[in-house]
């Protein structure tokens, strides 16, 4: 259990510091150099799109603390033994949550934007990634079915 619980901590640092770089993608005047391949790979066709805000929020942004969350919550499992149903359980929520935003967002740059950003492909993998992991924990799932059927989640 360690083992995974350390795993999912290194990708959600991981994603905390590739949401970061397309955080500075959105707000940068300049052209990118890093993840510009002309055509149908261009991160900043798709970091300057309409689809890359929310309410006026970048949904880079959103991925960060997304990631921070899972960060926290792997690294709270690591180092106590309190709430651990609960924990799982909101790390099992925010990893299904985040990878049904990363589909959509997948969707728009396929069907939409007709581009694709690599760091946007990046993060879409990690938490692709962090979500099986999480949920193929059987504790992630009994934490999360206790949110909603038992008021003896906080275990």
């Amino acid at each position: 259990m360690k083992k995974k619980l350390w795993t999912i901590l290194i990708l959600a640092i991981v994603g905390i510091a590739v949401s970061g770089y397309a955080v500075h993608l959105h707000y940068s005047v300049e052209p990118s150099t890093f993840c510009n391949f002309g055509g149908a790979f261009n991160c900043d066709v798709v970091n300057k799109s309409w689809a890359s805000e929310i309410a006026g929020i970048p949904v880079a942004i959103i991925g960060l603390v997304g990631y921070v969350l899972l960060a926290l919550g792997s690294a709270w499992l690591l180092f106590t033994q309190k709430l651990r149903a609960l924990t799982w359980g909101a790390m099992a929520l925010a990893s299904l949550g985040g990878l049904a935003f990363a589909l959509f967002l997948t969707g728009v740059e396929i069907f939409s934007l007709h581009a694709y950003c690599i760091v946007c492909l990046a993060s879409q993998i990690l938490i692709l990634t962090i979500t099986i992991l999480v949920w193929r924990t059987p504790e992630a799932r009994q934490g999360l079915r206790g949110w909603f059927f038992s008021a003896e989640h906080a275990q």
